[in-house]
């Protein structure tokens, strides 16, 4: 048992939410507001039996130490330790040692990246070449020293420069090559990030946690930029350039602005902006998001004035609703970026006083030149538009946006509303509350599969007629996967209602990460270990964790037997297409084998199969 698990059996997760948010029960979870953003419904709910959380307005989803880690932004250990702490819960002598371990290991690896920092900041000063670039760029020393920016030369010589600092401070060349600082070439050891100006990267408690590389020299073919290989410290979809420093602006202001790159972030903040942040040469993520909607309002996006910039900005539209921020885009004169704009003397104030809501920007760029589309694509478009409209949740906001959208696109608003985003609308008519489909809506197209498309010749053997198919799944695109996450659930609360047989179907055709989670679900089962829910929860990795806790809190029953076994014949009605492939393809098998009691065998099941799901009612009244 880790130190997680212990932990997590010595308290409630009930106890732990409650004293950061107020919860009521309701039926067999307890529900209240979200601590994590604000809302006026209460979307936020926890099982107490299965000790997992999950908000259905911002999404964040996990157990305990999940909870802790987001709620106080810490790490894993940090936020086991809290809990350790503040519950009075005494550590066996082998998790001490395993705590005391992880702390020292995360301790002692930010001490190497500041030290190396250091020495780059030093190497730096001595390299007139690297210094010109950068004075050059427009940057100036108080800059240069803010950021603590440096440069690594060359060669072995500067390997064994390295090593003699940092042994000053303790390290070994191993922690470098542990930290893949430098690695072992097939001749000798090298640093990627040699003959590169060095962008040192923080943590938003200000740890050197990694490095970014900007190759300068001319005739340099390598990548523009590299940066740390992540790890257990380094996280690129959680950290942010500049966040260290744009913090300390915020008791002046209540917004950031966000750029794409280290050096646009530090030109920002060289003309004043000092409440910038950049992302690291990625996109930005929902975990950036998150991040930043604890300590401000709003957030100016600066991205170049570009196709690839616009388009980045087209991808947040997707992100920004989950997270209860508000961003506005900036926009920026075509081939321009923050740093050339400002380094021309551009008045970025005035920009800022003509920044879009992102999604009006949305709206905008994507229905530029609507008009003259074709038919179709002015479909798909509109589509689209109001795809992304309705994940919103404000519905005053949903609706300004809603009429922004009709009159761009010159659809009355009528239509639009109507439509709700969505063309294919048979399927929903075909659901019942249950996530199981009417029969009377797909038994005349399963009925299609006659004796004569799945049968026997004379000699036994598979005639080679193509059967007529039914349109099952297509009719299950725009259905959110409601089915396969109830056998899911159903499973998870019951193992005994899984078998060989539905097991390998299952295997076969859950989607992603629902595949992912019960493969390894089963196979923990297979290998002897104990049927312990939070015990399996903490082998996830955080994202699945996330996506489980929302799955598991969507239901609240538990499903009988007979229910699951509906369920999964509505499972094998949707990918009868796919079975009867197989069917094919394990018959023609068998005919090449000449082994007719396999053939017959086959025939057998897949007579059985059809007749179950021609007879079954499967409608649960």
């Amino acid at each position: 048992m880790n130190i997680f698990n212990y932990i997590k059996t010595k308290i409630q997760i009930l106890d732990v939410i409650s004293e950061y948010t107020s919860l009521k029960r309701a039926g067999n979870y307890w529900k209240g507001q979200c601590p994590f953003h604000s809302e006026k419904t209460a979307s936020f709910t926890v099982s107490p039996h299965k000790e997992i959380f999950y908000c259905f307005g911002c999404h964040a989803g996990g157990d305990v130490i999940t909870f802790i880690s987001k709620i106080e932004n810490y790490s894993q250990i940090e936020a086991a330790k809290h809990l350790a702490k503040t519950y009075n819960i005494e550590l066996p002598e082998q998790l001490t040692k395993e705590l005391v371990t992880n702390t020292k290991e995360k301790e002692r690896y930010f001490a190497l990246c500041e030290e190396v920092a250091n020495w780059c900041h030093e190497e730096l000063l001595r390299s007139p070449k690297a210094i010109a670039y950068l004075k050059n760029r427009g940057f100036t020393q108080q800059m240069i020293n803010l950021y603590n920016l440096g440069y690594f030369p060359t060669g072995l010589a500067s390997i064994r420069a390295l090593t003699n600092y940092i042994n000053k401070y303790s390290f070994m060349q191993d922690d470098l090559l542990d930290a893949k600082i430098i690695g072992e070439g097939q001749k000798a050891t090298y640093s990627p990030f040699e003959e590169r100006i060095i962008f040192p990267i923080k943590d938003i408690i200000g740890r050197y946690c990694g490095f970014g590389g900007r190759i300068f020299k001319d005739g340099d073919t390598r990548p523009k930029y590299y940066n740390s290989h992540e790890n257990i410290f380094f996280n690129k979809g959680a950290l942010l350039f500049g966040f260290d420093i744009a913090k300390k602006s915020l008791n002046k202001c209540d917004h950031m602005f966000m750029v794409e790159g280290y050096t646009d972030c530090i030109a920002m903040s060289q003309h004043g902006f000092t409440n910038t942040i950049a992302t690291l040469g990625t996109a930005c993520t929902q975990e950036h998001l998150k991040i930043l909607s604890r300590y401000v309002n709003y957030i100016y996006i600066l991205y170049d004035g570009d196709n690839a910039g616009k388009n980045a900005i087209m991808r947040l539209t997707e992100l920004c609703w989950q997270v209860n921020i508000e961003l506005k885009v900036i926009v920026l004169p075509e081939s321009e970026d923050p740093a050339s704009f400002l380094n021309k003397n551009g008045d970025l104030n005035n920009l800022i006083s003509e920044s879009k809501d992102i999604f009006f920007f949305f709206i905008d760029t994507i229905c530029h030149g609507f008009l003259s589309k074709t038919l179709s694509e002015k479909l798909k478009l509109a589509n689209d538009i109001i795809k992304t409209i309705n994940t919103i949740q404000d519905p005053l906001k949903r609706d300004i946006l809603m009429q922004k959208a009709s009159k761009v696109m010159q659809i009355p608003i009528d239509s639009i509303t109507k439509n709700n985003g969505t063309s294919n609308t048979g399927s929903a008519n075909n659901i019942n509350n249950n996530g199981l489909y009417n029969s009377n809506s797909t038994s005349q197209n399963v009925g299609n599969y006659s004796n004569n498309n799945i049968s026997t010749n004379n000699s036994g053997y598979y005639k080679k007629e193509e059967p007529i198919l039914p349109n099952i799944n297509n009719n299950w695109q725009n259905e959110d996967l409601k089915l396969e996450k109830k056998i899911f659930f159903a499973i998870i609360n019951n193992i005994e209602l899984t078998t060989d047989e539905n097991s390998e179907l299952l295997l076969e055709y859950l989607p992603s990460p629902i595949k992912e989670i019960f493969e390894k679900f089963k196979n923990d089962i297979d290998n002897g270990k104990n049927h312990d829910f939070v015990s399996f929860f903490e082998t996830l990795k955080e994202d699945d964790k996330q996506y489980l806790s929302k799955l598991l809190l969507e239901f609240e029953d538990n499903i009988e037997k007979k229910t699951f076994e509906q369920l999964f014949l509505q499972f094998q009605k949707k990918h009868w297409k796919n079975i009867v492939k197989k069917i094919k393809e394990n018959l023609e098998t068998a005919r090449k084998e000449s082994d007719e009691n396999k053939v017959a065998e086959i025939l057998n099941k897949f007579y059985q199969l059809k007749k179950k799901i021609l007879r079954t009612d499967l409608i649960i009244k």
